[in-house]
């Protein structure tokens, strides 16, 4: 029986000041589930209670400390009754609750995944058997997986979980993936550390509500510990090149190894490369003749002392803004190009750690981290999120596409306003002339960020071109400056999926020449056509913006790669494959839904846009519709089908 001995050895005052740290709706649903106190269904949620919107998130702000109050009372008879275990109540009563720290009704038709949210099951995005196969059966299958990032990790976690042999290549000499590689200053996660956790994930302990870079590192290297995955982990070994044996029906896996070339045999693979892996560098002139020191930000130099130095900054996306201000510190002088600026989003706890409170009710708030977590995710529910991504044609603003949108801009200018008040000249130079979320949000702390920084007297911000970078500095605007450090914050080669890797399917069919046409697809963000089980995850089109986490619909997509391979251990099949037909058909769904997604706006020029007229990054399509088409390709396909897909075996998806 668990006993919670920290919570019985906690005073009333330690519990009464820490539910003043707790999130009003997250009290609300929870004391609903733990109590069925109906004076909680009075309690009115406020009308936007969005992600960006702030608040408590309640109408009435005097039901804030009634909500607290309630809370504490709670708390104190828990532990005087011994703090012991409390079993999950029915599933009714829990979605109940849950709507009520939603704020928002949950439809019958959205329940399991509106359940798969709150991870009271951990394992519930991990592997269904059909029928239990023998262990002759699995050792006849093996998968190998293509990184250990978030992805990597979690297929690896749930294969063995599974009992599926396999293997993964990592080319790092340590797990993390674009975490391990992106070690400048300032490098933070800019969603809610809560929900950048798996569901098998959902009690790990974070210390800040968005974590920086080391931390995230803890928890990869948490998970690949505590399943005791690195012996399945082949590290410093790159994949060079897949190539689908169609006489043996499995792949041939060239890689770089410490010791030389090897070849690696798997049955399937899961790549798990990601898009924000491989840095992209500006092509500047007289870049080679610098003759100080020049990184881009994923590749910091270990023990790169930037203290006293003049440093440039090139670039003014998620990285430039983050490692400014960080830079801005130490440095002597510290300069910005920015060719356009970004959208960022105030947040008062984005670097600070969270009060040892939040912590305290964590570990000791029976079912707290799950409703937490839910409620982050509730507040990018499918439905809000459209209202937010999406153009309205009927609304006519030079600056917004939306009512909502409109509402979004308003708020950022305001904080760029105070900010940078007294100086209108900042101002106009970092008010993005395209809407926001059209570029990739950017989340920065209330006070410490890159306005912070733009206000020092050390650091200078450059909107003019730059011309040639000579081997003292960078000209820009006719004026050269002289520096010592370059950083290049160029992002990454977002578009070019599973580059550099050579991908080689049927008959000798080359990725590039499926993806010819408009750029890199996959069905369902997962297949290819022609080229047999080969999964992807965080493949193109697969930047959730359909709503809940961006985590979520990895998961989601890992569980169907693995459900082939499950299905296909058990039929005794080799191969799994999507027909052409069906990879168009989810092309063109997807095609539809983008057209009117934010991003798409004309004034917009980001890694979102490939240059062919539409995204190959982000995922437009209701995760709802996601969700039920990646369940379960081994169930029987119902009647009536969502814009005609049909991804179950002998259906879209031909089995042999």
């Amino acid at each position: 029986m668990v006993v919670r001995h920290e919570m019985l050895s906690s005073s009333d005052a330690v519990i009464e000041d820490a539910v003043l740290h707790a999130d009003p709706l997250t009290l609300r649903g929870l004391l609903y589930y733990l109590t069925q106190d109906e004076e909680l269904e009075a309690m009115r949620p406020a009308a936007n209670i969005g992600r960006y919107s702030g608040g408590s998130g309640m109408a009435d702000e005097a039901d804030v400390p009634r909500l607290r109050a309630k809370a504490a009372a709670y708390l104190k008879a828990y532990r005087d009754a011994g703090a012991g275990e409390i079993a999950p109540a029915s599933e009714d009563l829990l979605l109940r609750s849950l709507g009520l720290a939603a704020g928002v009704e949950i439809p019958a038709k959205d329940r399991e995944i509106w359940l798969e949210e709150a991870a009271f099951d951990p394992w519930v995005r991990g592997v269904t058997w059909p029928v239990r196969p023998t262990p002759e059966q699995l050792a006849r299958f093996k998968v190998a997986v293509i990184g250990t990032g978030l992805s990597g990790l979690n297929a690896a976690v749930q294969l063995k979980r599974a009992g599926i042999p396999f293997v993964v290549l990592e080319k790092n000499s340590e797990v993390g993936g674009t975490w391990f590689e992106n070690h400048y200053p300032g490098a933070r996660v800019d969603t809610p550390s809560r929900g950048y956790t798996h569901t098998f994930g959902v009690n790990y302990a974070y210390p800040y509500a968005y974590c920086p870079r080391d931390e995230n590192m803890k928890y990869m290297k948490w998970v690949a510990d505590r399943f005791e995955l690195r012996e399945h982990i082949e590290f410093n070994t790159e994949a060079t090149a897949l190539v689908w044996n169609e006489a043996d029906q499995l792949w041939e896996i060239a890689a770089r190894t410490p010791s030389g070339p090897k070849t690696f045999r798997a049955n399937a693979v899961i790549s798990c490369v990601g898009f924000l892996s491989r840095p992209q560098l500006p092509d500047i002139a007289g870049m080679a003749s610098f003759q100080g020191v020049a990184c881009h930000t994923a590749e910091w130099p270990e023990g790169l002392d930037i203290a006293g130095k003049r440093v440039a900054v090139i670039g003014s996306g998620a990285s430039g803004y983050q490692t400014t201000p960080e830079i801005a510190k130490t440095a002597a002088h510290t300069v910005l190009f920015q060719r356009t600026p970004s959208w960022c989003f105030e947040d008062a706890n984005y670097v600070k750690a969270l009060p040892p409170q939040a912590t305290w009710l964590d570990r000791n708030f029976p079912f707290y981290v799950n409703f937490a977590r839910f409620r982050l995710s509730a507040q990018l529910a499918p439905d809000g999120v459209k209202l937010a991504a999406r153009i309205d044609p009927t609304f006519q603003d030079p600056h917004a596409v939306s009512a909502a949108n409109k509402a979004v801009r308003e708020r950022c200018v305001a904080f760029v306003e105070k900010k940078l008040a007294g100086r209108p000249d900042l101002i106009e130079k970092m008010i993005p002339i395209a809407p926001p979320m059209s570029s990739r949000p950017i989340r920065i702390d209330t006070d410490d960020s890159i306005f912070d920084a733009l206000m020092r007297d050390d650091v200078d911000l450059v909107s003019e071109p730059i011309e040639r970078i000579t081997p003292a500095g960078i000209v820009a605007g006719g004026v050269e400056r002289p520096f010592d450090v370059i950083v290049f914050a160029t992002g990454f080669r977002a578009n070019d999926y599973l580059w550099p890797m050579e991908v080689r399917g049927k008959g000798g069919l080359r990725v590039e020449d499926l993806w010819a046409k408009d750029g890199p697809r996959a069905y369902l963000g997962a297949m290819l056509p022609g080229f047999p089980n080969l999964f992807m995850s965080y493949g193109p089109n697969s930047n959730n913006f359909g709503g809940f986490q961006v985590i979520d619909l990895l998961e989601i997509v890992t569980r169907f790669a693995l459900q082939c391979v499950a299905g296909l251990v058990v039929q005794g099949k080799r191969s799994v494959d999507v027909t052409p037909e069906a990879y168009w058909r989810f092309a063109h769904e997807l095609d539809l839904e983008e057209k009117s997604m934010i991003y798409m706006d004309k004034r917009a020029h980001n890694y979102y846009q490939n240059g062919a007229g539409r995204s190959c990054v982000n995922g437009p399509v209701d995760i709802r519709r996601m969700w039920r088409w990646l369940r379960d390709p081994t169930a029987k396909a119902p009647e009536v089908t969502d814009a005609g897909l049909k991804p179950y075996f002998g259906e879209d998806l031909v089995v042999s």
